[in-house]
């Protein structure tokens, strides 16, 4: 095993220096590979805004042929726990820590958005394998701060191309934040003057980290952060992606659903048991819309399915870069959704605000006819992100299952037995640990970097992932909290508060993944159990 393969390493660095093997080495001394480095690469690949069912492997009719093929034979995670929306996710991934305890907030951007921040009290994934000699790069967005010493230039990678904010258009055009493209190279601001002419940030991104691997040094382990924008509103495509699914969604999303349905329980990531009796989806069914509004949200449709098939080819094109280097085979590739599908209905609609979401400026032109295009910002509606998450409750912004279950999947032949499926309960909270013990690197206590760093919430899935161990998470809890819910998941059976100040309810998800029937009345007792979990660790 990899961990096995780095530990002898480190025994017998402790010898040279003097350590006996019960001694642990600190993490200061592990700040170069040694020759002939065999611990494992890493790719990490999120999608944002991706919907549970919406690449192939997962019982979508998108062509998703390249994460298809990693995912069968690889081991796909059906139980895969994030946050509610973008930052609280990343906050999990990179800390291993929940928002509520890991994101200070500043006040707000010139946009509107606020530049929250990843607090240094908790390290990152590149920070520590940095230290332990890894070679780390990002490409992707960012979303966990726009401060000096917070970015990622200074938060572990080597080298990083990153959109800082949360959201911003595909193209190199200001829609949300003025004059500021909100995009950064190696530490330095970047105007939209310093993007191509042809800039589209889905091809931006993949080249970039093409880049990075091509001249990674040879015989040092990397670490490559690939957390793509794709599909996230604004909906956008190059011209020549714009109709490829022309047509294919004139029959809404009530079929679109159904058709779902059926293919994830095709391809085996929903349990026995899975139905959708007693599904109550919120959208207007599809044949009370205005004809006008089925073009708009069918079309909008279209462009969504356009960006995932595109997703697709840039990441085959990553994968490809592996394969004929050699390199494939030595490289951990986890891909995952950063929570469930988006609902946002802007542009779907004639009207062009919600009441919720970004406040678009007014030249933005959403007409038919430049839907995807540059100057337009619309995103697919509540129908289609229900389509996507059924047979969980509600979607992206929810606690409840629609807006936290993630599709994702682990490709490692050496070490992942692949064609599996796991329903195992994880979260993005164990995503660090899991990566330490893959790559065997300590997680420091106490000082790390001239600074006091906390332990991390989440706990290793590695012997799950190997095949070692049925489960992730046996006794161990894992909470949210946000400005609209609270929840906390233990052993199958799920609390949650939605809105705040509403009473809890229970859920056993483990035989009612769709939140149906609610069990607090007849468990009082566990739910006064969870509550006081979750008040004491993770409000």
């Amino acid at each position: 095993m990899a961990y096995i393969r780095f530990s002898i390493w480190v025994i017998l660095l402790a010898s040279i220096i003097g350590c006996s093997e019960s001694e642990q080495v600190s993490v200061e001394t592990e700040t170069a590979a040694p020759a002939g480095d065999r611990r494992p690469n890493v790719l990490l690949i999120i999608a944002d805004d991706l919907g549970f069912t919406d690449i192939g492997a997962f019982g979508s009719e998108i062509p998703t042929p390249n994460l298809d093929a990693l995912a069968a034979d690889g081991l796909r995670l059906t139980n895969l726990h994030a946050a509610a929306s973008c930052q609280p996710t990343r906050s999990m991934l990179m800390g291993s820590v929940p928002a509520s305890k890991g994101i200070i907030t500043r006040p707000p951007l010139p946009g509107g958005e606020r530049d929250n921040l990843l607090s240094l009290e908790w390290a990152t994934i590149p920070e520590l394998l940095q230290e332990a000699g890894y070679a780390t790069y990002a490409a992707g967005k960012w979303d966990l701060g726009w401060d000096d010493g917070y970015t990622p230039a200074t938060r572990g990678f080597d080298r990083s191309f990153v959109q800082l904010n949360g959201s911003s258009s595909f193209f190199a055009e200001p829609l949300l934040m003025g004059d500021e493209s909100g995009f950064e190279e190696d530490g330095q601001r970047l105007s939209f003057s310093d993007l191509s002419e042809d800039f589209y940030v889905t091809d931006a991104y993949t080249e970039k980290m093409l880049g990075y691997l091509e001249s990674s040094p040879e015989g040092q382990p990397w670490f490559a952060y690939l957390p793509y924008t794709a599909p996230h509103w604004p909906l956008q495509l190059p011209d020549d992606w714009l109709n490829r699914h022309d047509g294919n969604y004139e029959a809404g999303y009530d079929e679109l659903r159904l058709s779902r349905f059926e293919g994830a329980k095709e391809k085996g990531v929903l349990q026995d048991g899975f139905d959708l009796n007693g599904f109550q989806p919120k959208a207007t069914p599809w044949d009370e819309l205005e004809q006008e509004e089925q073009v708009r949200y069918s079309r909008a449709q279209e462009i969504y399915a356009g960006m995932i098939e595109h997703l697709d080819m840039r990441i085959g094109q990553v994968i490809d870069h592996l394969k004929s280097t050699g390199q494939l085979e030595n490289t951990i590739v986890i891909f995952a959704s950063d929570h469930g599908a988006s609902s946002g209905e802007y542009g779907a609609l004639t009207y062009r605000y919600t009441g919720t979401g970004p406040r678009f400026p007014d030249h933005i032109d959403n007409s038919l006819e430049n839907f995807g295009r540059m100057n337009s910002f619309i995103d697919h509606g509540l129908g289609y992100a229900e389509a996507a998450s059924a047979p969980f409750t509600n979607s992206k912004g929810s606690l409840h299952e629609g807006g936290l279950r993630a599709a994702g999947f682990v490709y490692y032949p050496e070490e992942v037995p692949g064609g599996r499926v796991s329903h195992s309960f994880m979260t993005m909270l164990d995503m660090l640990p899991t990566l330490m013990e893959a790559t065997g690197t300590e997680i420091p206590n106490g000082n790390f970097r001239d600074r006091e760093i906390q332990q991390p919430y989440g706990i290793s899935a590695w012997s799950h992932l190997t095949g070692q161990t049925d489960s992730v998470h046996t006794d161990t809890a894992a909470g949210w909290s946000s400005g609209r819910g609270a929840a906390l998941v233990k052993g199958g059976y799920k609390i949650i508060q939605e809105p705040l100040d509403s009473d809890w309810k229970l859920f056993n998800i483990e035989t009612d993944p769709g939140e149906r029937n609610d069990i607090a009345a007849e468990q009082p007792e566990l739910v006064a159990t969870m509550v006081a979990e979750w008040e004491a660790n993770w409000q």
